[in-house]
């Protein structure tokens, strides 16, 4: 065999894959189905032990403020069971005494658990309608004034807007995930104008909030569920006074830009 054969068959070794490598990935994966099995069941019975008090709660005056504090045990013993750990980048601009339209990218589920537990302010999400039929979770919210966003029934917009522009004016602040949807593919979705609707309707500043880490802990369409870091980068409010109605889609592109922007920061924290 001459010289550069050798080389060949060198080069074809080295970047074969060993024979230890198949073996190691099934049982990456048995472990993690096995885990998952255990977490959800645990999960459900979380949700549980939080969700009816939570219920109660949530009728006292304000409505939804006591909520917040099961809301938050909730979130923080779901990511703790999941094995999921949240470091939050720039929480100084937090400022829990202001009011804000919040948008967030959307990767998961564990998206909202992770709001839940590390925003200070008086939250409300606006949520799928189809989230508030689940029982105990959504009776909870329902009760605590989330807003149920109808996609199936646009006509019902002017109700889901009203409806948020009342928490907003009541001194809380209102979690946007601005694409609408989870992302299958782990990349950023084109933003709708909802949120900056909201912000120039109330004269609110936007938060922009980037999350990195949760599409790779639950993925859409999954109940498959991998422990590991998750990062939360908060950004600069972007201040809408002085704009109209007429710069929705400018402010929308601001948003978006703010958070593709925060996200990339967020995902490098985590790899």
């Amino acid at each position: 065999m001459d010289s550069a054969s050798a080389a060949k068959l060198g080069v074809v070794a080295t970047c074969a894959p060993s024979a230890d490598a198949a073996p190691t990935v099934k049982i990456r994966a048995s472990m993690r189905a096995v885990r998952s099995a255990i977490v959800w069941p645990v999960i459900v019975l979380a949700t549980v032990a939080f969700g009816v008090p939570a219920i109660f709660a949530a009728l006292l005056p304000p409505r939804g403020d006591w909520f917040l504090r099961f809301a938050r045990g909730w979130a923080r013993t779901l990511l703790a069971v999941a094995g999921v750990r949240v470091r939050v980048l720039h929480p100084e601009r937090l400022d829990r005494s202001r009011s804000f339209v919040v948008v967030a990218n959307h990767e998961s589920f564990c998206d909202i658990l992770v709001l839940l537990a590390n925003l200070p302010m008086q939250v409300r999400f606006l949520a799928k309608r189809s989230i508030f039929r689940v029982p105990v979770l959504g009776w909870s919210i329902a009760a605590a004034g989330f807003i149920a966003v109808d996609r199936e029934d646009r006509s019902r917009g002017t109700e889901t807007v009203d409806a948020a522009l009342r928490r907003l004016s009541g001194g809380r602040s209102v979690v946007i995930f601005p694409e609408e949807t989870r992302t299958r593919t782990g990349d950023l979705l084109p933003f709708k104008r909802g949120a900056a609707h909201l912000a120039l309707r109330s004269g609110l500043p936007i938060l922009p909030i980037a999350l990195a880490g949760t599409f790779r802990v639950l993925r859409r369409g999954s109940l498959l569920i991998a422990p590991g870091p998750v990062a939360m980068s908060v950004g600069d409010p972007i201040e809408v006074s002085g704009r109209t109605l007429r710069d929705r889609e400018a402010v929308t592109r601001v948003a978006r830009e703010n958070v593709q922007s925060l996200r990339e920061e967020a995902r490098r924290e985590v790899a």
